[in-house]
């Protein structure tokens, strides 16, 4: 009898164990666009040990948001199979419009959750092998947002008077869905008329600083300095412009510098233009992480303000991004640094500017590169005493806000 129920306790044991295991490696259906980086997540966490023990340890140490943000983390108490779950329902998440509001940040935010302040986290998608899965989903992500598939809420889109329409080209005006082939067709739009409904501001005057897209423009406080510079302010990071340049021979001209920032927005547009003249002597595009900002709460302010004064903007040096440096002459060099915040985090140059090969001249207005679906931020950064970069000074007829347009739907 104690036999037999030995017996029936270790078979209950042992399948217990074999649902456990399955239930860890559940294989995500090859229907979703991401099935092969979720499933080699999978596979990676049955069969690599320090894998395993970072991404439980990341579960067991999640951090619970401050009281005055507005979600709870998510991933508290969870394991293994919820970011599987999550993971797959992302790779296929359409933004959507609802009043004056989209749900476009939603799965950004509560991915960034985490790994919000918590190094296991960060550690994951950051380092071999997680940061390959991770960048291998965005990629994934990527491509179902390139296909005809992701257009299904365009029209929505269309009718919310914050895309401002009229002044996009819409390859079938007369289709609900504008024609475009793909959300990020749709996301990537062009401009009819970029003088007439985007005008620089005193064109002919060299030392006018030109907005180089829609966004929520910002003062960096951080000191620009270089990774030999002790940090020494209470609290405030210092950017490191060795880094965010990825040693470029020009980025020491900064230390000591200023720098805005311009965050751009789910509904505006996400084509870059150059916010001053000169001579791109410098481009180039570094394939660095997705993932990792420990703060990301930090950057979704109640007042709507992405990146307010006072966000800490040095965890971009670790971010994907493009860079360019102008020869201003007179004003000295500006370096731009165009960073894919998180998902499909794409940063696009335009010719000949993806592959640069001499230096080329650039007039204030001038396109550089678009951004596809995914959050998007553009640094501007100026050499010392060149510009100081406090309140934005703006001109007669500069947009200074607009309306709440809730009460149009």
């Amino acid at each position: 009898m104690k036999l037999f129920l030995l017996k029936t306790t270790l078979t209950t044991l042992f399948i217990t164990i074999i649902a456990t295991s399955a239930m860890a490696a559940a294989k995500v259906s090859k229907d979703c666009p991401c099935a092969d980086s979720i499933n080699k997540l999978i596979t990676t966490y049955d069969s690599d040990a320090r894998f395993k023990e970072l991404l439980d340890s990341a579960f067991k140490n999640m951090q619970q948001t401050p009281p005055d943000f507005s979600v709870r983390n998510p991933w508290i108490g969870k394991e293994l199979p919820d970011l599987v779950k999550f993971l797959e329902e992302w790779c296929t998440f359409l933004p959507e419009i609802h009043g004056s509001e989209d749900n476009g940040l939603a799965n950004i935010q509560d991915f960034a959750l985490f790994y919000y302040k918590n190094p296991f986290g960060s550690s994951l998608v950051q380092l071999t092998p997680g940061r390959e899965i991770m960048q291998q989903f965005v990629r994934e992500r990527g491509a179902f947002m390139d296909s005809p598939a992701s257009t299904k809420i365009v029209a929505n889109w269309l009718k919310d008077s914050r895309v401002e329409k009229s002044d996009y080209n819409i390859p079938d005006p007369k289709a609900k869905d504008g024609g475009f082939k793909s959300y990020n067709d749709f996301f990537s739009r062009t401009l009819k008329d970029r003088k007439a409904s985007r005008p620089v501001t005193m064109p002919a005057r060299d030392y006018v600083i030109s907005a180089p897209t829609d966004c929520l423009m910002n003062s960096i406080p951080q000191v620009i300095t270089d990774i030999n510079t002790p940090i020494s302010t209470k609290g405030n990071q210092a950017l490191n412009i060795v880094e965010m340049l990825d040693g470029s021979p020009f980025a020491k001209k900064f230390i000591g510098g200023t720098a805005l920032s311009c965050i751009l927005m789910p509904n505006t547009y996400h084509r870059y233009h150059a916010p001053v003249s000169g001579k791109v002597v410098e481009a180039r595009v570094i394939e660095d992480p997705f993932f990792g900002a420990e703060n990301f709460p930090a950057w979704i302010s109640p007042t709507g303000n992405v990146g307010a004064p006072g966000t800490d903007f040095s965890p971009f040096e670790n971010y994907q991004r493009g860079y360019f440096i102008v020869d201003t002459g007179e004003y000295g060099h500006v370096a731009m640094v165009a960073v894919g915040l998180n998902t499909i985090s794409s940063v696009v140059f335009k010719e000949p500017f993806n592959n640069l090969k001499k230096p080329t001249q650039i007039t204030r207005g001038d396109e550089l590169g678009h951004f596809l679906y995914g959050g998007s931020l553009f640094i501007m950064i100026f050499e010392p005493e060149r510009y100081e970069s406090g309140a934005i000074q703006v001109r007669l007829g500069n947009q200074i806000g607009v309306f709440d347009t809730t009460l149009d739907n």
